[in-house]
């Protein structure tokens, strides 16, 4: 784990190893709190994710402390129905032939982007329709937490969009924060993984030499950084990481280096990703349904 500290100013703990997230994530020391800014840096970093990642001072469920009300029932929930899609999905069914057209290069859209959106919003609105705004508040999202541009921050500040980007979408799903997550930042895996299956699909080769279930493996994209933090309360946090030490698990790099579903969804933790049976299925029924579009 490299570590980063500077007394007073810096505490950031990298780890990019699949083992060592593994364990890091079973820690019940380790929690989505956030509640040490003491460290400028730190604070900064905490302030910037929890101000893009909640709405009217309720977190999405993916920056929410292990024992917020309510947070495992949904999340078990949510975990039970895309679960029980996977398999119909899978298959390849004829709701994903626009994404199969994107991968054969025969689509009428060169960005894939707003019809990933749709699908996805679809497993929480019957009647969600992705637009060109729905997808700029996505992409407005995507890169909130991570700019460091002051000008685009002050210009964010100065209008609200990325409140707006948020409120926008949220109207969409009937306010579920789970499914702007999904729509709004969780989309952009799906889309990088797509782009990659277009390039994979438009060798011959491996085209014809990859399975549905190889294919979607190779096309699965963790999400890039997940945060932890101490929790001072617990007796069980490892002796070197203090209150304020923000811990920076690395799922994308980790999950590159030693391909694992484990890590990629976190999938034996607390924290799993509701989706972590689904996307898997819906990359492989989008390769199937590339190649044989009438199965």
């Amino acid at each position: 784990m490299k570590r980063i500290r500077i007394p007073w100013l810096v505490d950031i703990a990298i780890s990019k190893d699949a083992a060592e997230i593994e364990s890091l994530a079973l820690n019940p020391g380790l929690d989505r709190d956030y509640a040490d800014r003491s460290l400028p840096v730190n604070g900064r970093i905490l302030g910037r994710v929890r101000k893009v990642l909640e709405l009217d001072g309720k977190p999405f469920p993916t920056v929410a402390p292990r024992s917020a009300p309510g947070r495992a029932e949904s999340q078990d929930a949510l975990w039970a129905h895309l679960s029980g899609l996977a398999s119909g999905v899978a298959a390849g069914p004829e709701e994903l032939e626009t994404l199969a057209a994107f991968v054969r290069g025969t689509g009428a859209t060169e960005d894939c982007g707003p019809l990933v959106q749709q699908v996805v919003g679809r497993l929480f609105r019957a009647d969600f329709t992705a637009t060109p705004a729905s997808w700029s508040a996505a992409l407005v999202l995507d890169k909130a937490p991570r700019t460091m541009n002051p000008a685009l921050l002050a210009w964010w500040a100065l209008t609200g969009r990325v409140e707006q980007a948020k409120r926008l979408l949220a109207n969409m799903v009937g306010g579920d924060l789970a499914a702007v997550h999904a729509i709004g930042i969780a989309v952009h895996n799906l889309v990088s993984g797509l782009n990659l299956m277009r390039q994979l699909f438009s060798d011959s080769t491996a085209r014809t030499a990859l399975s549905p279930e190889v294919a979607g493996s190779r096309c699965l994209f963790a999400p890039s950084t997940v945060i932890r933090q101490p929790n001072p309360s617990d007796s069980s946090n490892q002796s070197d990481l203090k209150a304020a030490t923000l811990v920076l698990l690395s799922l994308r790099t980790a999950n590159e280096q030693t391909p694992s579903r484990d890590v990629a969804f976190l999938r034996n933790t607390w924290s799993r990703c509701p989706a972590e049976q689904w996307v898997p299925a819906l990359l492989e029924g989008i390769w199937r349904r590339a190649s044989n579009p009438k199965s």
